[in-house]
């Protein structure tokens, strides 16, 4: 997090810095303004997740009561939809020097599933959105910066499951 938090002050300010002089210069421009903010205020939430979760595989792989059951195999990248937009990180594979089972402890820890490409609040994003509209703009909605496809939607829609109430007899 520190690193996000550094380079934000070293680029990000200077970039936000343009964006109100810019403002200044013609007010009457707010749209650009505001977009201009937006825009680097996700950036930086983007930038803070994928900091935290590499973070996070780093925990693990420095882990000494993970080394005496896991060893490293091979690191990988992962994206991940979020809704503020697509999160790219690292991510490390490990074997389990007794089973010889192999998975990624930090999906398994996150409780993300081994294809997943949306994160929990980008999949209600897109399911709240597909109820009230069409899976094509809920495909849009899903994320600030980045798209789904509408198969992506129906998909999602048609593998929910739901129990089933037993009736009550009075």
């Amino acid at each position: 997090m520190i690193k996000s938090i550094q380079q934000f002050e070293e680029s990000g300010i200077k970039k936000l810095e343009k964006i109100i002089e810019s403002f200044m210069k013609d007010p009457k421009d707010m749209a650009s303004f505001v977009y201009g903010i937006r825009d680097e205020v996700i950036a930086l939430g983007l930038d803070l997740i994928e900091e935290t979760l590499e973070d996070c595989n780093q925990m693990l792989r420095d882990s000494p009561k993970r080394k005496q059951s896991w060893e490293v195999v091979r690191t990988d990248r992962k994206k991940l939809t979020t809704c503020l937009g697509t999160v790219c990180f690292e991510k490390t594979l490990f074997r389990n020097k007794q089973t010889r089972e192999s998975t990624y402890l930090l999906d398994r820890i996150l409780g993300i599933e081994s294809h997943e490409r949306l994160t929990e609040d980008a999949e209600a994003k897109l399911l709240e959105e597909a109820v009230q509209t069409s899976y094509r703009k809920a495909g849009e909605e899903t994320s600030l910066t980045d798209r789904v496809s509408k198969q992506t939607v129906k998909n999602k829609l048609h593998r929910l499951t739901f129990p089933q109430l037993e009736e009550t007899k009075p």
